[in-house]
């Protein structure tokens, strides 16, 4: 038995029928059998472990889904998610849900990812929405992370950024080479005022495989801001890796965003032109009709090694108007960030707030903290 699986039985065991834990008995035989008889094929080992000693129940953070086929079992869920994304619920790769959290996600395995079912890395998705992402490599990564997170002295605390970063630092000690787990740690830190921190952990979710594709957008509108050339150089770069053109809507940007951002650390004179030469160039190769004009503007600066063009603005109006006033207009940006009106994307592309950044640090704003 593995050591998370262990844990993990022995501490909900131990809290059996009270408030926060109420256990249903151990699965029989014959449910497990109509489940895996419906699955075609056998559970995860760690799974039917944990069902023959209790057959689902709630937990602190949601609800163990029981075996079976009857409504509210682990059957029953793979036909509302089948139904949800149109597929036949009999389909082999189809998710198996086993665990509904507390804000109505579920956890399932990934049956796609191996022929053997203890080889199913878990992921989680909305009944609303068909897209997931991998959040354990294993199920004892995640009983480990639960766990931890069960034992910790903020269990009972009430949800705070503080609350939230302390859970994604717990997932990163118990699985370092999972994205998702990066990428909570990241965000949290970004909230909690701390951007080298994000932008480092923004990294360490992009090189994670599976990534997160967005996250090296994230690293590099963080790393222009902070004139982070390293930093920008490598997420500017996987962003601009040979892709099917779909696949930019999971970065969450454009090959023209890219080059404008990428340019206005770029040009300067350094060690790496090649590099960036390469990366425009790859930029250059993925831009649409629309964008292309905006990515060879972005590429001729960096191989004079002269200032870019303005990027183009990203809203109608900028967020923080102009005031004659310097100390106003700058507690205005100040205010707007920490109410997260103004964002990175507006330190970036609104040419206004670029004239007030000649005068104020606009990375200081990035320092704010911005509590939920």
């Amino acid at each position: 038995m593995h050591r998370g699986i262990r844990e993990f039985i022995a501490w909900v065991e131990s809290r059996r029928d009270s408030e926060e834990v109420s256990l249903n008995p151990p699965s029989t035989a014959a449910q497990l059998g109509a489940l895996e008889q419906m699955l075609g094929g056998p559970l995860p080992t760690d799974l039917r472990v944990v069902l023959r000693r209790f057959n689902g129940g709630r937990l602190p953070t949601g609800t163990l889904l029981p075996a079976g086929i009857e409504p509210g079992s682990m059957g029953a869920a793979i036909r509302d998610y089948a139904e949800a994304v149109q597929q036949d619920f009999l389909d082999p790769e189809l998710l198996l849900p086993f665990f509904r959290t507390a804000e109505g996600s579920y956890l399932s395995f990934d049956r796609s990812a191996g022929p053997v079912a203890d080889t199913w890395a878990v992921v989680d998705y909305y009944p609303d929405a068909d897209a997931h992402n991998l959040v354990y490599r294993t199920m004892d990564g995640w009983c480990r992370h639960c766990v931890a997170n069960w034992s910790s002295e903020d269990h009972d605390a009430e949800f705070s950024l503080d609350t939230y970063l302390r859970n994604g630092q717990r997932h990163v000690e118990v699985e370092p080479d999972v994205a998702t787990a990066h990428a909570t740690v990241a965000h949290a830190l970004k909230r909690s005022g701390r951007p080298e921190e994000s932008l480092a952990s923004f990294l360490e979710a992009a090189r994670c495989v599976p990534p997160l594709a967005w996250c090296d957008w994230e690293a590099l509108k963080i790393a222009v801001v902070l004139a982070d050339r390293e930093a920008a150089l490598e997420a500017a770069t996987r962003l601009a890796s040979r892709a099917p053109e779909a696949s930019w809507s999971g970065r969450e940007t454009s090959p023209g965003r890219v080059a404008e951002l990428a340019s206005a650390v770029a040009w300067r004179e350094g060690d790496d032109g090649e590099a960036w030469a390469r990366c425009m160039s790859e930029l250059l190769r993925a831009a649409t009709d629309e964008e292309r004009a905006v990515v060879l503007a972005a590429q001729a600066s960096v191989d004079a090694k002269e200032p870019p063009a303005p990027p183009r603005p990203h809203r109608a109006s900028p967020v923080v108007p102009r005031q004659s006033d310097i100390d106003l207009w700058w507690a205005a940006a100040r205010a707007a960030y920490a109410d997260g009106e103004l964002r990175e994307e507006d330190m970036l592309f609104d040419p206004e707030l670029a004239q007030l950044g000649r005068v104020r640090p606009l990375p200081d704003l990035l320092r704010i903290r911005r509590d939920f």
